[in-house]
């Protein structure tokens, strides 16, 4: 029986013969697309010689295997050219995932070609690097950013958002707080990277800098 014949991948704006795609499929419903979706705007990104595509999902299944789904679909369902790419935003999240479920998903995405960029603990980390630098902190609240435990419905990194800016809702992130400053965010988090050769950061960290890194050096 013959396979599935993948089709093109078609969107407004994007022209196939003339643009790389990037695909993004992330953890999160709402924040990380809210993020992406603002950032590939030409206020703020200016190569036209890429096309990003965050991919939304039909369901609230939030797990890093439902991710990886989720690219390894969209993979078999369309044509993809070389210099194309797929990759997968996830969070830490350790009062949900194990370290040996973090570990098979990575080893998957490497095997599929996927990008893979986690945040630690959360990507919500990733956002507070655009306004401050960890050095800001003592060694406490570091833990604290860290474990990143709930009070009533915000997380402690939430928390924090909302006391620097004085509103924050991860629903409908105003990325007016945090894009202008997108090359510091990179710089930090490049900081905090101290093993090149983790594939996730196994401290308080984020990987999502090297996908916004990809993204801005593209030809």
């Amino acid at each position: 029986m013959a396979g599935r014949v993948r089709r093109e991948f078609t969107r407004k704006g994007f022209n196939r013969d003339t643009q790389k795609l990037f695909v993004i499929a992330a953890e999160g419903t709402e924040t990380e697309i809210k993020y992406f979706e603002e950032f590939k705007s030409p206020q703020w990104y200016h190569n036209k010689a890429v096309f990003i595509e965050p991919l939304r999902r039909i369901d609230n299944s939030s797990s890093p295997s439902r991710v990886l789904r989720q690219l390894k679909e969209f993979k078999k369902e369309y044509r993809l050219k070389d210099g194309d790419e797929l990759w997968m935003i996830i969070d830490r999240d350790k009062q949900s995932w194990k370290i040996s479920e973090i570990s098979d998903v990575a080893q998957k995405c490497q095997q599929a070609k996927f990008g893979f960029a986690m945040s630690n603990p959360a990507f919500e980390f990733w956002l507070l690097l655009h306004i401050t630098a960890l050095t800001d902190y003592s060694e406490d609240t570091k833990r604290e950013f860290l474990d990143n435990r709930k009070t009533g419905d915000r997380t402690r990194v939430e928390m924090e958002l909302l006391h620097l800016l004085g509103s924050f809702n991860k629903s409908n992130i105003n990325t007016n707080h945090f894009l202008p400053h997108l090359n510091l965010a990179i710089q930090r988090a490049e900081e905090q990277d101290n093993n090149a050769g983790e594939r996730w950061p196994n401290q308080l960290g984020s990987h999502v800098y090297k996908l916004i890194r990809k993204l801005l050096e593209q030809n």
